[in-house]
């Protein structure tokens, strides 16, 4: 049996919208061995809300190397343990077919080079923001070309990642439909500039410009009536000693970067504000995943459950 950890991740980063996305140290694992018969078992977080059948995206994305490799008549026995939230804009569908993907290459032998493996994870995803840095790792900034993704890798040092996640589901779906068709010209500039400083300030560890940078105009204010104290949660962040804070993804977790000392106290603080809303919350205090997807050895000890930091 072929196993894979890989990380969570959160994609858009203020104003980084769809471009932008950064692996955390929460993980999920994908274990795959040849089956006579399609068979997937879940375990851990909201194991009743991931499908069993070859819908799985772990499974869709193994059965997609298999075809690559000319290994179509071969089916899996696929189990996921789970401690990434689904539903939450933690970038566990990402997750899971990246980890479906990297077991397949790796049972077939690694037939399928990198750049050609992020390629795929990319395209069965739709988009580059969480897919990338779940293969990756780090924080990538990545688009799709006609000739195939074009991304750039960046290691941020000396930096926590708060997430607090409430207990309540966004459809992806609503959320898409909540961004308008046209933006006002003064919007997009205000995100372009933003978001050039957003990199810059995570490549050279300016962190203490994250505040502004962070601050976006394309798809937050649009999508803040489906996550009731989004504003308050934000500020709770900031108020704490956050250097920037922001929806992760298209929510409903909130995601802020913090130093490493007070870290567990902006994560109390950030679920503090949910509460006050009368929304239950979790929240923890986590590292930037530097490894990505990668293949762990023959007996290695279970994947641990996470337990949050408040």
């Amino acid at each position: 049996m072929i196993s894979v950890r890989v990380p969570a991740t959160s994609a858009n980063l203020g104003p980084g919208y769809d471009a932008v996305g950064l692996a955390l140290s929460l993980s999920m694992r994908i274990s795959l061995d040849r089956a006579p018969a399609p068979s997937i078992e879940v375990r851990g977080a909201g194991a009743d809300l991931i499908p069993r059948g070859p819908e799985h995206p772990a499974y869709r994305a193994a059965r997609f190397v298999a075809e690559i490799v000319g290994e179509s008549d071969v089916h899996f026995h696929l189990l996921q343990e789970n401690d990434i939230p689904p539903t939450r804009g933690l970038g566990g569908s990402a997750a899971a077919l990246v980890g479906g993907a990297v077991a397949a290459n790796d049972m077939f032998g690694g037939q399928i080079a990198a750049p050609d493996l992020l390629n795929i994870v990319c395209e069965l995803d739709g988009h580059p923001d969480n897919a990338a840095p779940a293969l990756l790792g780090g924080l990538v900034i990545g688009t799709l070309t006609p000739e195939g993704v074009s991304a750039v890798r960046l290691e941020p040092k000396n930096l926590n990642v708060v997430v607090a996640v409430p207990d309540f589901a966004v459809s992806t779906t609503a959320a898409r439909r909540a961004l308008p068709e046209k933006i006002p010209h003064r919007d997009a500039a205000f995100n372009v500039g933003r978001s050039g400083l957003l990199l810059g300030a995570l490549a050279t560890g300016e962190y203490h410009l994250l505040r502004v940078a962070m601050q976006d105009r394309l798809h937050q204010p649009y999508r803040s009536h489906l996550v009731p104290g989004l504003e308050d949660v934000i500020e709770a962040a900031l108020a704490n000693g956050a250097y920037g804070a922001c929806l992760s993804g298209s929510g409903p977790t909130v995601l802020a970067f913090a130093p490493q000392g007070p870290a567990r106290k902006i994560a109390s603080a950030m679920r503090t504000a949910f509460e006050e809303r009368g929304v239950e919350a979790k929240a923890w205090a986590l590292d930037v995943d530097l490894a990505g997807a990668r293949v762990e050895p023959p007996g290695e000890v279970p994947v641990a459950s996470a337990a949050p930091a408040l």
